[in-house]
């Protein structure tokens, strides 16, 4: 039964839902001898700000945009950070406030990147949002995931992570255009198939295609919380990837797991999986986001 709820909930997540397509990069080949020594910072002028913070306690990002993976749409990045604060308010009257705008190419690895934008920061964040491929295509693949890296001599993160500590930022690797419940597609870069195939539609094969958010997509998935908008997915990814550091379970912090059913005490009975109910979560134990909400030490 553990296994059945896991297998379940994981293919809802962002940070474990695999991709048979693997698209064209969008943005052009750049050889190494182009790649800048150092981000490029956008002016402040110019950066995107999310929507005045709604919640008490304040979670400060910086996102980076790694030039050599895809463009993200300056148009499009409001309202993703906008609406992942709404999610975050809703659930812990947290709010992302948004610090600035990074566009460059990594040196190497996404671990240097980061490390060395902190190193240049004039204030370091809670956390960075990272729009990229990451190392071996692994958010390209999985949609995203999150790791935390130590700050500065002297940092203190004011959302101290149970297994962290205070003394780190939180790092959220974001594949920008990933697919939620994309249908039909295989191996391929365009739809090969009217029906569900190679795992789509949580491993429901034969699942009908229908066109939504400008992609070949899942009936099976309409009207979910992650379809109501082409950004929905990416917003609660977001979300998603920054209430890891905080559960003490890992990948079993996710919605439906075991252990998630314990700590709420939904094993008496009367609980049954809602794919809904789980995307409203972000794919995240509700205990998770008690925990965060319980984290901050200004």
């Amino acid at each position: 039964m553990r296994r059945l709820i896991l297998t379940i909930a994981i293919a809802l997540l962002a940070c474990s839902l695999p991709r048979a397509l693997t698209p064209t990069p969008s943005a052009p080949f750049l050889p190494s001898t182009a790649r800048m020594p150092s981000p490029t910072p956008i002016s402040t002028s110019e950066a995107p700000t999310a929507s005045p913070p709604l919640g008490e306690a304040i979670f400060t990002v910086s996102v980076l945009v790694d030039l050599g993976s895809e463009p993200v749409p300056r148009e499009l990045l409001d309202t993703v950070i906008a609406d992942a604060t709404q999610i975050l308010v809703e659930h812990t009257g947290i709010a992302f406030e948004l610090v600035e705008v990074v566009e460059g190419l990594p040196p190497s690895t996404i671990d240097d990147y980061v490390r060395q934008y902190i190193a240049g920061a004039a204030t370091v964040p809670n956390g960075l949002i990272l729009f990229s491929f990451g190392d071996d295509d692994r958010a390209r693949t999985y949609g995203g995931y999150s790791f935390w890296i130590p700050g500065p001599a002297g940092f203190h993160n004011t959302f101290v992570s149970p297994v962290a500590g205070d003394a780190h930022v939180y790092i959220a690797v974001l594949h920008w255009s990933h697919h939620y419940a994309r249908c039909g597609y295989g191996e391929a870069q365009q739809p090969i198939s009217p029906t569900s195939i190679d795992g789509e539609c949580t491993n429901q094969p034969g699942t009908a295609c229908v066109e939504h958010n400008g992609y070949s997509f899942c009936s099976s998935a309409l009207g979910r919380p992650y379809a109501e908008t082409p950004t929905a997915f990416l917003s609660a990814n977001i979300v998603h990837e920054f209430l890891h550091p905080f559960g003490m379970n890992g990948v079993y912090d996710h919605y439906g797991t075991q252990e998630c059913i314990q700590t709420m005490g939904w094993s008496g009975g009367g609980w049954t999986f809602s794919h809904e109910e789980a995307e409203r979560s972000v794919g995240m134990c509700p205990s998770v986001f008690a925990a965060l909400a319980a984290s901050y030490q200004p």
